[in-house]
């Protein structure tokens, strides 16, 4: 296979030959890129094309090349006791699951779950490297990380945040002060191995925002402490940001209970007029983020992903308390739950589900790039024809390329913007 010609689609072909030329002048990639099957040189040539914070990584390791065609699989690292270790795993495992991203190995839901299944992996360990040098407390049934947003939902971002809050054991009084002393300490560590930006990378940024009261709260609470908070609790969203709970490290006993005592306050048997007022209230501020973002941002835009994901939370939340089977984290399964009850038809299925998965496709190419968290297309339409080719538009010329992205985008924008409008309409009926 002629690597010219697999350079030349790329987004920036110079960019991409240079970033290869710095792996042939070194003797070991070298040789072992001259074993490549055509498949493995394909790939190499499209990440090398997309992902910049990649291809430093592979000049500065250069035997991880050998990864390239090999896909992310599952598997036990308690062995990692280093955080350089880990970072390393990390950067290691995103290669190939970038690899089986951009070479459509697999359906693009197993991307988004292999993500998040790295990110749970690299929680475990952090939670334990710090725990390590204690013996005062006991991290393996005395607190739970619990997972929320795009992480608890199994459907991480490739440079996303993770949502997670810690929840610990209830304790009488004396106990209960210093295990909160202890553990508030234990979490800062946690934030700055996760967060230290070094020259191999970072792990995670860490979002604690989603706890009770927000960033000015306390970082730990008991199992008690959060179940009468959210019982009190009159905020809508905090409801549908558990839709997405679930546990990750830590005792799975203690993250279990999380999620069960929480389900009364998520999935409720019927719906008030004052739950009903608070969704259109939610729908409302939503419709003003939309405009507000513009036409082209991803995420909160007009057609964007957030209008997906909030017509089948609401669907989700209605009927959940009725069909115990919707009370799933991931939006694709939910989809599948709700097309299996008759909550939406085959049709609908399908364009939501495609649409979902070209626009978070899309997302993690912006992504890609830099290792940044960004859901905005650029306006430049030179930029715009190098993300065309990164989302593998191949066409006769760029320019046959950039129309047939346009095209499915706007598809899709339309798709998205259609379901969001939908629902909870004047004449809704609950």
């Amino acid at each position: 296979m002629e690597l010219d010609s697999l350079i030349e689609k790329t987004a920036d072909p110079d960019a991409t030959a240079n970033r290869l030329q710095a792996l042939l002048d070194n003797e070991q990639s070298a040789r072992i890129i001259d074993g490549f099957t055509d498949d493995q040189r394909s790939g190499l040539i499209q990440i090398l094309g997309i992902s910049r914070f990649l291809s430093n990584f592979l000049s500065r390791y250069p035997d991880v090349v050998a990864l390239i065609g090999s896909p992310y699989q599952a598997r036990e690292i308690n062995h990692i006791a280093d955080v350089k270790e880990l970072r390393l795993f990390k950067y290691r495992s995103l290669l190939q699951i970038t690899w089986m991203d951009v070479c459509n190995t697999c359906p693009y839901e197993t991307v988004l779950f292999n993500l998040s299944h790295l990110a749970d992996s690299i929680i475990q360990v952090g939670h334990r490297i710090v725990a390590k040098d204690s013996n005062d407390f006991d991290y393996n049934n005395d607190i739970a990380i619990m997972a929320l947003g795009k992480l608890g939902a199994n459907e991480l971002n490739f440079s996303s945040d993770v949502d997670i809050l810690f929840v610990l054991q209830d304790s009488d009084d004396q106990k209960r002060h210093e295990m909160h002393k202890y553990y508030t300490q234990h979490i800062r560590r946690f934030c700055r191995l996760f967060t230290d930006n070094t020259e191999d990378g970072f792990l995670y940024r860490v979002d604690l925002n989603l706890r009770p009261w927000g960033r000015s709260a306390p970082l730990t609470f008991s199992l008690d402490e959060y179940e009468e908070y959210y019982q009190s609790s009159k905020e809508t969203w905090e409801r549908i940001a558990w839709l997405r709970g679930r546990f990750v490290a830590g005792s799975k006993e203690l993250g279990n209970e999380m999620v069960s005592r929480l389900k009364p306050f998520v999935y409720h048997k019927s719906l008030s007029t004052e739950d009903i007022d608070r969704f259109f209230k939610i729908k409302s501020d939503m419709s003003a983020q939309r405009e507000k973002e513009g036409h082209w941002n991803i995420k909160l835009g007009a057609g964007g992903i957030r209008d997906i994901e909030f017509f089948v939370q609401m669907l989700q939340i209605i009927n959940g308390g009725h069909h115990p089977e919707l009370q799933v984290t991931s939006t694709v399964e939910v989809l599948k739950k709700l097309n299996h009850f008759g909550f939406i038809n085959h049709e609908e299925i399908t364009e939501l589900k495609e649409s979902y998965i070209f626009l978070r496709r899309l997302e993690n190419r912006l992504q890609m790039i830099d290792e940044q968290q960004t859901h905005q297309l650029p306006n430049d339409k030179v930029k715009l024809k190098q993300i065309t080719r990164m989302m593998g538009y191949a066409g006769e010329s760029i320019d046959d390329a950039y129309a047939d992205f346009n095209n499915d985008l706007m598809l899709h924008q339309k798709i998205a913007t259609k379901y969001f409008e939908t629902l909870l309409t004047e004449n809704a009926d609950f």
